[in-house]
C-alpha cells in the first residue's frame, strides 16, 4: 500500500498494527526500515489513509514516530528494533505495543488527537 518515501523507511516498509478508524481516515502504525552501515534500523511510523479507499494516502509523517533509543531497543537478538504490533485506545491516549530488539515487549503512548493533527500538517496535495 505504501512505498518507501522518507529516510527512516528508505529500505522498505512493512506491516504493523491493525488500522484504526478515525474521523480523519484510517490511522496506520507500521514499521519502516533503513539499512545503515551498522545494519538495519526498524522504526515505528504513522500514516493516514482514506476511509473510503485505503489505497489513497492522505498523509504520512516525514519522520519516525519513534525509533530505537534505549539500550533494550538497541541491543538484543536483532539490534536497533522498534517493531509496532498492536494498539489500545483509551480516551485520547493511543498505546502502541512493540517488539524491542526482538527480545522485549514495550509500550509507547501518544495523544491520538495530537498525532492526527500532526499528520494533517503533512497532508498530500491532490
Amino acid at each position: 500500500m505504501l512505498k518507501p518515501k522518507h529516510e527512516h523507511e528508505v529500505s522498505y516498509i512493512g506491516g504493523g498494527c491493525p488500522p484504526i478508524e478515525t474521523k480523519d481516515g484510517w490511522l496506520l502504525i507500521y514499521h519502516g526500515v533503513h539499512d545503515t552501515v551498522k545494519g538495519y534500523v526498524y522504526t515505528a511510523c504513522a500514516a493516514l489513509l482514506d476511509l473510503e479507499d485505503p489505497l489513497k494516502e492522505i498523509s504520512r509523517l516525514p519522520y519516525a514516530l519513534f525509533k530505537p533509543e534505549f539500550n533494550w531497543e538497541l541491543k538484543g537478538e536483532v539490534n536497533n528494533v522498534c517493531f509496532p504490533t498492536g494498539t489500545v485506545l483509551i480516551e485520547d491516549t493511543l498505546y502502541i505495543y512493540y517488539g524491542a530488539a526482538d527480545e522485549q515487549i514495550a509500550c509507547a503512548s501518544v495523544s491520538i488527537s495530537e498525532l492526527l493533527d500532526e499528520l494533517l500538517l503533512y497532508k498530500k496535495k491532490i
